[in-house]
């Protein structure tokens, strides 16, 4: 857990951003699963239809998310990137990949599998 805090922490002095942890997790999937709906995102995260809302109404609120309907049934509600997110998501990307790379760059081969099966058996 205090890997889990030095990143957190180590991610909000790198990145001139508004969003969270949570924000930005939301953000990132919604890049990777275009078009989906805001009670598939609370259910994959695992969190209620209500937080999945208010988190998703600060990233539409920053521009970063927008809302459209289905074409193919008016009653469903879409949440797509906007340009501006892409251009967010991109570079916090960036920043996370290279603050990983300089945490992980110390580890040999042998270690890095360890610590990823070791993950894995956290996560199962």
């Amino acid at each position: 857990m205090i890997f889990v805090r030095r990143y957190k922490r180590a991610m909000n002095e790198l990145r001139d951003s508004p969003l969270t942890g949570h924000e930005f997790s939301f953000l990132s999937y919604l890049y990777k699963h275009h078009r989906e709906t805001a009670s598939k995102i609370a259910k994959k995260f695992e969190v209620s239809p209500s937080y999945a809302t208010t988190v998703i109404d600060k990233l539409i609120r920053c521009g970063y998310v927008a809302r459209k309907r289905s074409e193919t049934d008016r009653r469903v509600i879409r949440l797509t990137v906007t340009d501006e997110g892409i251009i967010l998501y991109r570079q916090l990307s960036d920043i996370r990949r290279a603050y990983l790379h300089k945490v992980f760059q110390e580890f040999d081969d042998a270690e890095l599998e360890q610590l990823s099966n070791l993950i894995a058996k956290l996560i199962q």
